[in-house]
């Protein structure tokens, strides 16, 4: 022991003394680097932590940085994902929405349905599944991510679509301040003003937003207000809880449909009948929400709760009056380990929702209040229970295999009894099991295939039709698809894909068909098939072009939808009416090393597409050019300027569907935006 002391105090001695003999003879030191650990939430990860979850995924999946639209006149989902392929989302009036992914939902005209919607990882949709996205603020978000088809299955969802999450900032990737004005066509002005950061071991972050808008058609005023935010503390650097609040105050006219002669001859008219109704949609939104994660060894473990209390004052053809209360549970495990020596994860999770909805309807006397014609309440109760394993075979191949059980309650209680009653109730139970694989030729290039199911239950809007002679809920059955997908995603040197063929064999699709007159309903079709392919690609072409470090940059979003009706007895092989075979979005855009830009963009839709289940009716194809062009005058200022529709192409947006035209001048086209200026200043520190 004595000799291993002398030892160590030689060493030390001696290391001493040549410290010393390097200062006299100026030996030159390495300056002091002071490492700073990076934090980030545990309960809501980035941005780059997003885009590498993408690459555990064997399908169409993406997702959008804030930055692809933030310094734009982003209002809409359109605006946030018009680059997504197979995603089709376009107006109809104000920021409601025909929101599609790879067909889902096409006879659905108004609100949603066949896409589960969330933010931050928390169902916004009602319990029944149906929803709105009015109450969508851009401005508020980091990233989006969507995710195709049962490529969905981590947020439990099992309709055709998909499911689209929309992102917070947290205070550990938020500005301390940011905010933004903006304004221009049509009466336009925007303000939007957030905070967020880290306080000990606690971080909020808070974003609050107004838009006017007076709209490019009469009658077509909105004036919103919208509130996010949220609070998380971390009780140690495994464990964090967060807290989310989201508000919203939505008020919106709606100036309804036009005939083709109407819309070629004034497409700023609104419907006279929406006009002398005053048919409106305004509603008043509250979603509380808890998330709590925790990470362990080879263990992530999140769960958390939340209520939404929605009221809607929805004067159209009636007055319809409803308040909703949701409720929900949600908990997922990821467990990483290794299983016959090769590296394996097994994700389990379960979602529990219930809602009730105090429905009535009024005779609509122009927006007030008649006699009461329907009464109501509408309680739905949801189940989703879901595992996925991926097991890599090999370092570059991952095989996944999953599945999850879907039940689904609809009880409704008639309680305006004066026309009968039409109380009833459904019970919907479902499996949707799913197969796939991803290789990876090399470390940012994938190849992936999957074969699933869905399985999607009707909402209350299928279930409660007013059909003469149809007492209690309509017969309506669950929509069922199985699918197949193969595709690639990556980046090369300059560029980058993603790219999908997909084909969807469906049964039991719920379509809207007319009962004969000017009765209508949703029944089941036969048989459907939805296939297509979408492309994403990506480019830088040009450097060093008029200056040092300047660049040209290409992007592209294309969809080939080829949806159909299959030997069906009424419509043979007739496509489905409601989206475009073809549409394309692309862009080019130039950047400067002092901050300025400018990118010209584009909108194709080179052939029409039916409005009805006949194909006799059908919109005109349309090019739209814009341009976006900003610069940014520090690291904390951007100017931009967005101008949309620089020819002033008359078209139609969107559509409604029917089953055949009984004339061919039917008021069912609703007008794109005409030629439109934008420009705003945003700031941030």
């Amino acid at each position: 022991m004595h000799k291993n002391l002398l030892m160590l105090l030689t060493t030390a001695l001696t290391f001493t003394s040549t410290l010393s003999m390097a200062e006299e003879k100026n030996i030159i030191k390495l300056p002091l680097v002071e490492v700073i650990a990076t934090q980030n939430s545990l309960t809501s990860g980035g941005v780059e932590q997003a885009q590498e979850k993408i690459k555990s995924i064997p399908g169409g999946a993406a997702v959008v940085d804030a930055s692809e639209f933030e310094n734009t006149r982003a209002t809409t989902i359109k605006d946030m994902l018009d680059y997504v392929p197979g995603v089709f989302a376009q107006p109809r009036f104000a920021e409601e929405m025909r929101l599609s992914i790879r067909g889902s939902g096409l006879s659905r005209t108004f609100h949603l349905r066949g896409i589960k919607l969330l933010q931050d990882g928390i169902p916004i949709n009602l319990a029944d599944g149906s929803g709105d996205f009015q109450d969508i603020d851009p401005t508020a978000f980091r990233y989006v991510e969507v995710y195709k088809g049962a490529n969905a299955l981590k947020y439990g969802a099992s309709s055709l679509g998909g499911a689209i999450n929309f992102v917070t900032p947290t205070g550990y990737d938020a500005h301390k301040l940011s905010g933004r004005i903006d304004g221009g066509s049509f009466g336009t002005i925007r303000e939007q003003l957030s905070s967020g950061q880290v306080v000990g071991n606690s971080d909020y972050y808070i974003s609050a937003s107004n838009l006017h808008s007076d709209g490019y058609r009469d009658f077509s005023d909105q004036n919103n207000t919208r509130l996010s935010s949220n609070i998380g503390h971390k009780f140690s650097d495994n464990l964090e809880t967060r807290f989310y609040f989201t508000y919203a105050d939505i008020n919106q006219e709606l100036p309804g449909s036009l005939t083709k002669s109407q819309l070629e001859t004034n497409p700023k008219q609104a419907n006279a009948t929406n006009y002398r109704m005053n048919q409106q949609r305004d509603f008043n939104v509250y979603r509380i929400a808890n998330k709590t994660s925790w990470y362990g060894d080879g263990i992530e473990v999140n769960g958390g709760v939340y209520t939404l209390q929605k009221d809607l004052y929805h004067p159209i053809f009636q007055l319809i009056d409803q308040q909703n209360s949701d409720y929900g549970i949600f908990a997922d495990t990821l467990l990483s380990n290794s299983l016959a020596g090769k590296r394996n994860e097994l994700t389990i999770g379960t979602n529990l929702s219930m809602g009730q909805t105090d429905a009535k309807q009024y005779v609509n006397n122009a927006g007030d209040y008649g006699a009461l014609t329907n009464e109501s309440d509408q309680n739905s109760k949801n189940a989703d229970i879901y595992l996925e394993n991926s097991f890599y075979a090999r370092d570059n191949l991952a095989l996944i295999a999953g599945s999850q059980f879907t039940y689904a309650n609809r009880d409704y209680t008639d309680k305006f009894l004066s026309d009968g009653d039409r109380s009833g109730e459904k019970n919907y139970y479902g499996i949707s099991p799913k197969i796939g694989a991803i290789y990876s030729i090399m470390p940012d290039v994938q190849l992936f295939t999957n074969l699933s199911r869905a399985y999607e239950p009707p909402t209350f809007s299928e279930l409660t039709q007013s059909i003469p002679g149809v007492s209690g809920l309509a017969n309506i059955k669950a929509q069922e698809s199985t699918s197949f997908e193969i595709g690639s995603r990556g980046e090369s040197g300059r560029i980058n894909w993603d790219a999908s063929i997909y084909r969807s064999m469906i049964d039991n699709e719920l379509m809207t068909y007319s009962l004969g007159g000017s009765s209508t309903g949703v029944l089941n079709a036969d048989s459907t098939i939805h296939q297509g392919l979408e492309l994403g690609f990506g480019a830088q072409i040009l450097e060093n072009l008029m200056a040092n470090e300047d660049s040209v940059s290409i992007k592209l979003s294309y969809s080939y939808n080829d949806f159909r009706f299959d030997d069906d007895s009424s419509w043979g092989d007739n496509q489905i009416p409601g989206a475009p075979k073809h549409y394309i979005r692309s862009e080019a855009r130039y950047k400067h090393p002092s901050g300025f830009y400018i990118a010209p963009n584009v909108e194709i839709v080179p052939e029409g597409y039916a409005v009805d289940m006949a194909n006799t009716l059908y919109t005109d194809p349309y090019a739209l050019l814009g341009l976006q062009t900003g610069y940014e005058i520090n690291k904390n200022v951007t100017l931009f300027v967005d101008a949309r529709n620089l020819t002033d192409k008359t078209y139609a947006a969107t559509t409604g569907v029917i089953t055949a035209p009984t004339s061919t001048n039917q008021a069912q086209f609703i007008p794109g935006d005409g030629r439109a200026f934008y420009t705003g200043l945003s700031f941030k520190w």
